[in-house]
């Protein structure tokens, strides 16, 4: 029995080291505003995420900054424990609050502006599986053209 335990918690460390590659962002699939003030946004967004580990994963609580065109707009934070099946694809729907920094409208007004915005979310995220966890870097960038979205700012 004891065996059994120093194999399996080997095989948990090899597999937590490996981490970073096996987890890829499929698409984005749409968010909900529950919540819009001056201070705070709640979302619900949705992923399809794809784990090609034979071990399910956990991410834990953790906090990312958000960025348009190289400026900060603001903090966004993870409150909930996220499970991702063994070697799936996963259809997340969680929900997310954003702490926006001060003079955010007006970034992102001026961004709907141009035709092509770049968004970039950095952070580290703990991942792991049963008990033992691990901080990746993360970082997602991506260009995105102001045509496609439809700003709830008026137009003058």
């Amino acid at each position: 029995m004891k065996h059994i335990f120093y194999l399996s918690l080997i095989f948990t460390l090899v597999a937590c080291k490996t981490l970073e590659e096996p987890i890829e962002i499929i698409s984005y699939e749409g968010s909900q505003i529950e919540l819009f003030s001056g201070q705070l946004i709640k979302l619900k967004v949705g992923f399809r995420v794809q784990n090609k580990l034979w071990l399910p994963i956990k991410l834990a609580p953790s906090a990312y900054e958000l960025f348009i065109d190289d400026q900060k707009i603001g903090n966004i934070y993870l409150d909930s424990l996220i499970k991702l099946k063994a070697h799936k694809e996963n259809s997340l729907n969680f929900p997310i609050r954003i702490i926006p920094e001060p003079g955010f409208v007006t970034t992102a007004y001026k961004a709907t502006k141009k035709p092509v915005v770049s968004f970039k979310i950095t952070g580290y995220p703990k991942l792991g599986t049963m008990f033992i966890y691990k901080a990746i870097p993360f970082s997602k960038e991506s260009q995105v053209e102001t045509t496609q979205f439809q700003p709830y700012f008026p137009s003058f």
